[in-house]
């Protein structure tokens, strides 16, 4: 009888077959997780950028009724502008830079009415750094009591 120790030609080929094919798909979920990891540190870059905008503007929609909405302006019934300028990629408050590195921007009104009240809606659509994408855009509702 033969001696059956040690493995066939056809089983090696097997297992390492089956072993690159793990080692590939190793390589593709890390490469995978690597490139997803890059698109977060670049979004840290911007996202305080939008977070400036939104305190500024959350505290002049809560404190006011009513707004004049342009594209790219809103000036609120107390006064307050905020307008953003594509040249400088930029949001101003009054004459105040609060928000920089701005590729696009938009401003849009809208108004819903619930029983007998009536709302008037802010949407605001902006890219920031090519990172912060808010393509939907962000509802702000103004004060309505």
């Amino acid at each position: 009888m033969k001696s059956e120790r040690g493995i066939t030609l056809t089983a090696l080929i097997l297992y390492v077959v089956v072993a690159m094919a793990t080692v590939t798909a190793i390589a593709g979920l890390s490469s995978f997780f690597v490139s997803n990891m890059n698109e977060v540190k670049a979004q840290e870059k911007y996202a305080p950028e939008f977070n400036k905008f939104s305190m500024f503007f959350i505290g002049d929609v809560k404190n006011n009724k009513t707004a004049e909405v342009t594209t790219t302006q809103v000036t609120f019934e107390d006064g307050t502008v905020y307008q953003y300028r594509a040249s400088e990629k930029a949001v101003y408050r009054n004459d105040t830079k609060i928000t920089e590195k701005v590729d696009n921007f938009s401003f849009v009104s809208s108004t819903e009415q619930i029983s007998s009240t009536i709302k008037q809606i802010i949407n605001v659509k902006m890219s920031i750094g090519g990172k912060v994408n808010l393509k939907n855009g962000i509802d702000y509702t103004l004060r309505y009591w």
